[in-house]
């Protein structure tokens, strides 16, 4: 066989399969290209490509470039067309390569960075906005990078508390699961044919597996319907509403989340107001951003009481929950000493310190209570099971 018709035929079926330089060369931007006549494979990989999430370690990342870029005296056309090339996550690839193709066609980045609601929030873009408009916009994504970059450490410090008893659980009730569904069927025939009464947590276990054995699929089924429903609630305004405070005041977590609120509340406060924009289009950005119901909500009422005159520290000062009587006096002294930007900064480290500190705790009050819940558990399950046993071998 022609080794030139090989290697077309190889190239042609690597460039299907996405692993000959199809897609990851191809300078690919939303709104032009059009992938209805490639091949139903390159079409699977653009659709996980474009559902791919963009995390905060990639954003921060992105921007902290493209300030160091911008800083060096590059323009942002030209920043935009290297840094396209840079990232291992095809979809930011695609997407700061649509923001380059924009801007080379005369949008700002900040209106460019509006196609994407779903990658930047309206701070981060309000953040963008603002510096381009005092000319500024190295000094505010360096600023911004910062922000996502200690969000971002938060997050995972967060996540690896939460690693070890979300492992021990998942691990438990697969465990029990087991032993429910396939060991406790074959004693029950066992028990029964003893005659002997059993324990009550025994015959509760058995008349779990009985049920989970002939009625899985009703429970199957229940179990579907309950976290449709439960996710109903949670869509709606009164149940988001609910679920929000309920995190407030939940005891140990409750103090997490409202640390890691105000942090985000205070530290982009900051930001907005050091870049020149005004304070009531800042609160509404925040309000946008804010992860809690309960403080969009109160921020954004805090935006209407500042266009009627009132001070922000003024308005906020009636939800002690939300806004603890420190973050209060520290934002008043910066709005009688036009310093409210530098405020925030100080309160965002003492938070973060407080939001670490909490995050510590939480993990030495969990290692201990998860150890104590699963050998109550196993415990438990152990008694209902070798109990009975025992009791026959006595009588053998």
């Amino acid at each position: 066989m022609d080794s030139n018709t090989t290697d077309k035929d190889t190239k042609k079926i690597l460039d299907e399969l996405n692993l000959g330089g199809g897609v990851e060369k191809e300078d690919i931007v939303y709104g032009i290209y059009d992938n209805s006549e490639k091949p139903l494979l390159r079409r699977m990989s653009d659709f996980f490509i474009d559902h791919k999430k963009v995390t905060l370690k990639e954003k921060s990342y992105f921007f902290h470039l493209l300030a160091v870029m911008l800083d060096a005296g590059m323009s942002i056309l030209d920043a935009l067309k290297t840094l396209s090339k840079r990232f291992e996550n095809e979809r930011l690839r695609r997407v700061v390569n649509t923001l380059s193709h924009n801007v080379e066609k005369g949008k700002t980045l900040s209106d460019a960075m509006e196609n994407f609601p779903d990658i930047f929030d309206d701070s981060e873009i309000g953040i963008v906005k603002s510096g381009e408009s005092v000319g500024h916009l190295d000094k505010m994504l360096f600023k911004l990078s910062s922000q996502l970059e200690r969000a971002y450490g938060m997050r995972l410090k967060l996540r690896s508390a939460l690693v070890y008893p979300v492992t021990v659980i998942i691990a438990l009730i697969i465990s029990g699961g087991v032993i429910v569904l396939f060991v406790l069927p074959k004693l029950l025939q066992f028990f029964s044919e003893s005659g002997n009464d059993l324990p009550f947590l025994t015959d509760l276990l058995l008349a779990v597996s009985s049920f989970l054995s002939g009625y899985w699929v009703i429970a199957l089924v229940v179990i579907v319907l309950l976290g449709i429903a439960f996710n109903a609630y949670r869509s709606s305004v009164y149940g988001r509403f609910k679920l929000d405070y309920m995190k407030l005041k939940f005891p140990i977590v409750g103090e997490l989340f409202r640390h890691s609120e105000i942090v985000r509340f205070v530290s982009l406060l900051g930001i907005l107001t050091e870049s020149g924009l005004p304070i009531t289009k800042s609160l509404k950005i925040l309000s946008d951003s804010m992860k809690n119901v309960l403080y969009e909500e109160k921020i954004a009422d805090t935006a209407l009481a500042v266009e009627r005159g009132q001070k922000i520290s003024e308005s906020i000062d009636d939800v002690p929950l939300l806004f603890p009587s420190t973050v209060v006096q520290m934002i008043a002294i910066g709005e009688k000493s036009a310093t409210l930007a530098s405020v925030c900064e100080k309160i965002t480290s003492q938070y973060e310190k407080e939001l670490d500190h909490s995050i510590n705790n939480l993990m030495t009050i969990l290692e201990p209570l998860v150890i104590m819940i699963v050998g109550l558990l196993v415990g438990g399950m152990a008694y209902a099971i070798l109990g009975p046993i025992f009791q026959l071998s006595q009588f053998v």
